[in-house]
């Protein structure tokens, strides 16, 4: 026999597991840039594509490396040119880091350097964009890393 609710009630208790479960799937992408209206660029650009994405962003590197140890991003798209330490050194503590080392890094940059892509491959990260970039290279960089993660987690599984 229905309850009060008239036998909607686990109904409703199933739709508020599948909303935890898309809460817990979400993965964080964290931007590393003292930019702001770039870091929102491409937080806007990211959640547009995606809806399984949570966004966060620090201004520098060493706020950058502290939400790194406290929100464990699933990605990090990291400028390269920033006050206080640049992207390059970021990237190498992370990678040196047992703890984050694992976590795939995209680097952006405004410099014109061409020996950019090998300094950021030596630095540790997964790819390097040049800024202006391409809403959906971005896309396609993070979708990557994030593709390349899972499989990595399948292997050691």
């Amino acid at each position: 026999m229905p309850g009060a609710d008239g036998g909607r009630g686990s109904l409703s208790g199933k739709r508020r597991e599948v909303a935890d479960t898309k809460e817990v799937a979400r993965k964080k992408i964290l931007i590393i840039d003292d930019e702001e209206d770039l870091c929102v660029l491409a937080a806007h650009a990211l959640t547009l594509e995606r809806s399984d994405l949570e966004v966060i962003s620090a201004k520098d590197g060493p706020s950058g490396i502290q939400r790194v140890q406290t929100d464990r991003p699933s990605v990090i798209i990291l400028d390269v040119m920033m006050p206080k330490m640049d992207g390059f050194e970021v990237c190498r503590l992370l990678k040196a880091d047992p703890k984050t080392r694992n976590i795939p890094v995209i680097m952006l940059t405004a410099s014109s350097d061409p020996h950019l892509n090998q300094k950021a491959f030596e630095a540790g990260a997964a790819a390097c964009l040049t800024k202006p970039y391409r809403k959906v290279t971005l896309v396609n960089c993070v979708d990557m890393a994030l593709a390349g993660l899972q499989r990595s987690r399948e292997r050691s599984a």
